[in-house]
């Protein structure tokens, strides 16, 4: 077999949390995580959605307005960051690595850190002005309870084709 005919570990976690997003029921945003322990072993997956015993068909879950809380989708969905560390179940989760694929808000790096996951390593960034706060709050906390977060692309990897092709099946449903 060719060296460059595989796929590159990074690739593979990376891939396993855009497949795990495509769960989600949220229209809008969906993200997905998977979890590796120091042995690069998969201990927990996870992708937005709602808690268990809330029904997916019930569109007031899934509603936009921001401005009202009880109307309001981010009153009510579990991050895919938080239902990956919660499917860890009995795994011990300290010094392990957490491949999402959206940068992390201000509770999930609460939940990271609180868990002791080292490194986080995240596909893309929210483009809206208004995260660029949290996101530095973000950095802060990691960086002071010495956390790494990384940008996947930032890993300079070669093989980012597999992922850019699952990415596009995503993109035609």
């Amino acid at each position: 077999m060719k060296k460059d005919n595989y796929m590159s570990w990074h690739t593979y976690f990376m891939s396993i949390a855009v497949l795990s997003s495509f769960r989600s029921k949220d229209e809008k945003t969906q993200n997905g995580a998977c979890i590796i322990d120091k042995s690069n072993k998969i201990i927990g997956i996870g992708y937005n959605g709602l808690p268990r015993g809330c029904s997916d068909d019930d569109p007031h879950y899934w509603e936009d307005d921001d401005d009202d809380i009880l109307r309001s989708k981010h009153t009510y969905v579990v991050h895919a960051e938080k239902n990956a560390i919660y499917n860890c179940n009995s795994h011990d989760i300290s010094h392990a690595k957490m491949y999402i694929t959206q940068f992390p808000c201000n509770t999930c790096a609460q939940a990271i850190i609180q868990v002791g996951i080292k490194k986080v390593i995240f596909l893309r960034k929210k483009k809206h002005s208004h995260h660029s706060s949290l996101n530095q709050a973000v950095k802060k906390m990691f960086k002071d309870s010495q956390v790494k977060i990384i940008a996947y692309k930032e890993l300079n990897i070669k093989d980012t084709f597999y992922l850019d092709a699952l990415e596009k099946t995503k993109s035609l449903y």
